[in-house]
């Protein structure tokens, strides 16, 4: 990302793909055949939201997949062959539930397109901090802006 003039740079964030400046909030990112950039200047911020998101179906699946193979071993007088093949399709189940979970910042601009990504490896409050760095860099610009 190149600097406009008289632009300083505050934080960077996610692998540097999240630039802040004291004028703007920039998103390099590049994935799977796919590279896009979006940039909004910080007065034009409206709203930024966290969101975590997971598929707890995929919880439910696992536990009616162990329910289920409780029920139809108690039907049979043999092994627990049902028992452990639901207990085994729980496990991946949940495997997979762990590895769809998303934690997502979006960023959204007065009208116009919204900036989001994901939070790998940061905890809650580093997320808290970033936020609030945003939310400050912002409150700076307007502020700037209004005594121009």
């Amino acid at each position: 990302m190149k600097l406009l003039p008289n632009e300083k740079s505050l934080v960077t964030s996610n692998s540097n793909r999240i630039h802040l400046t004291d004028q703007r909030i920039h998103l390099t990112n590049k994935s799977w055949g796919q590279s896009y950039t979006i940039g909004m200047f910080l007065e034009n911020i409206s709203s930024i939201e966290t969101k975590y998101q997971s598929h707890l179906l995929l919880l439910v699946f696992a536990a009616l997949a162990i329910l289920m193979g409780g029920i139809s071993s108690q039907q049979q007088l043999g092994p627990n062959n049902l028992f452990l093949m639901g207990v085994g399709i729980a496990i991946g189940l949940v495997v997979v539930w762990w590895f769809t979970r998303k934690h997502i910042i979006s960023i959204s601009s007065n009208g116009g397109s919204s900036l989001n990504f994901m939070v790998q490896g940061m905890k809650n409050s580093e997320i808290e901090d970033f936020i609030y760095k945003v939310s400050v860099a912002q409150q700076e610009r307007i502020l700037s802006i209004g005594k121009s």
